[in-house]
């Protein structure tokens, strides 16, 4: 099983509006990433520190702080070792037993920023392997590639995206450290990754473990500005989420939406947007189809403070419902913040939306949070987690009534060594209601708190400059 998957090669609306856009110099004070800071300080050309974020609100990515502007593109490798030790830890022979078990991860990552006058290209790609050392853990093997090229001509804007991950579990909180984060070095350590919309690819919030799947989304966008201040943004997705070993449900998502953007000012900007959600499943009749209609805000201090929030109705169709009415109303909103300041970080994202159901339901109604909070001391960086997803069962797809919830919480501290190498300890507590209402399978029995210690040591070399 460890091989062949290696071949496939929110904060407060008025907290936000008072963070002043003065004193630009405390931007330089916002911490960076641990270990690439230095190394892609020394691309930075003498142009500002960071370049703004002009992602439209109505768009299928997220809105950031910027990214740094440096002279050249660049390749951004690294490699990492990471050992777990778990208590209550899934397939541990028994439920409940208290007995650690551990397990060592070795990765492989490659980050990409290759920017030019009209394209900016941006890839993410991780490969890496599990061995476990207690009775049924056996080895697994994780793949997970971002990827988003941006063209500009004109008017006109293009952009394609694609994600795809290869994972033996929920890629919520994925490991026990709240993501997949810590293996490697990502683009986040220069300020910008393709960061799409978590409300556009496979749902994965319900916890199950033990199961190997693959995700995978495809992304276009074409953005036309009517103006300085107003553009026109369409875009279409298709989405996949598929177990290899069965008993779970298979599913696929079409999506597509149209906006319009608009610059309030200098800072702010909105938009009005509408999007359509198509959920199918796999020897399944049911399915569902969302409509909803958005209104959007977001602000940007480049460096500094990039949030929005969008929220409307979400008017709701089922194909050969179970029961119920054949349609309803219900709402929509999507949310994020991410915020420097000086020594101290922080980011949370909140949705709630029609979803495909975690392979756990035929289709759900998902509230989902993430959020974290960081402060840089000197070569010093200590950090805490936090998530919770909420799965409620949609009475036309399913006889069940039952609303899974599932929660994470953590602390980490690392230590930079010589700009290119971090050490990190971290410690995260998981659980979930229970699922047996709906699936017998062992990759739902998650029902119990499990404590995770990890123990690991990333080596991210200096870029490589490709022109």
């Amino acid at each position: 099983m460890l091989w062949k998957p290696l071949r496939l090669g929110a904060l407060p609306l008025l907290l936000v509006l008072c963070v002043p856009a003065a004193h630009p110099q405390e931007v330089g004070d916002a911490p960076k990433a641990a270990m690439v800071g230095d190394s892609v300080a020394a691309l930075q050309s003498s142009a500002p520190a960071d370049i703004p974020d002009t992602r439209p609100v109505a768009g299928v990515q997220t809105i950031g702080l910027g990214s740094q502007a440096t002279s050249h593109s660049f390749l951004l490798p690294s490699f990492g070792v990471t050992t777990q030790v778990q208590f209550n830890p899934y397939n541990s022979g028994s439920a409940g037993n208290p007995s650690p078990g551990s397990t060592t991860y070795l990765s492989g990552r490659l980050a990409l920023n290759k920017i030019s006058a009209r394209s900016e290209l941006l890839l993410d790609y991780l490969t890496a392997g599990g061995f476990a050392n207690y009775p049924n853990g056996g080895s697994s093997a994780i793949q997970s590639l971002d990827f988003a090229e941006t063209i500009r001509g004109g008017r006109w804007t293009q952009t394609f995206g694609e994600q795809f991950t290869y994972l033996p579990a929920s890629s919520f909180n994925f490991g026990g450290m709240g993501g997949l984060g810590n293996f490697g070095v990502g683009l986040g350590g220069v300020g910008v990754a393709p960061g799409f919309r978590q409300d556009l690819v496979p749902n994965q919030s319900i916890l199950t473990n033990g199961a190997a799947r693959i995700s995978n989304s495809a992304l276009a966008q074409t953005t036309y500005a009517l103006g300085y201040r107003s553009s026109l943004s369409f875009f279409g997705t298709y989405g996949t989420l598929h177990f290899l070993d069965g008993g779970l449900q298979n599913g696929t998502n079409i999506a597509s939406g149209a906006g319009y953007n608009y610059l309030l000012s200098p800072l702010n900007s909105m938009s009005l947007s509408y999007g359509f959600s198509r959920f199918t499943f796999s020897q399944l009749a049911v399915g569902a189809e969302s409509h909803t209609a958005l209104i959007s805000f977001a602000r940007r201090i480049t460096g500094r403070l990039g949030f929005q929030v969008g929220a409307g109705p979400d008017f709701q169709v089922y194909r050969s419902p179970l029961a119920g009415p054949r349609s309803t109303f219900s709402w929509a909103l999507n949310s994020g913040l991410n915020y420097q300041l000086r020594n101290w970080e922080t980011g949370f994202n909140y949705s709630h939306s029609l979803t495909g159901g975690s392979g756990v339901l035929p289709g759900a109604e998902t509230d989902m949070f993430s959020g974290r909070i960081g402060r840089a001391f000197g070569s010093w960086q200590a950090s805490v987690s936090a998530g919770y997803s909420r799965n409620k069962a949609l009475l036309q797809t399913s006889f069940a009534t039952i609303s899974p919830q599932g929660w994470y919480g953590g602390a980490q501290v690392s230590r930079r060594f010589v700009s290119f190498g971090s050490l990190f300890i971290s410690y995260n507590a998981s659980g979930q209601s229970s699922l047996a209402a709906v699936c017998p399978l062992p990759a739902c029995a998650t029902n119990r708190v499990t404590q995770t210690v990890s123990l690991g040591y990333n080596w991210g070399f200096r870029p490589i400059v490709l022109q």
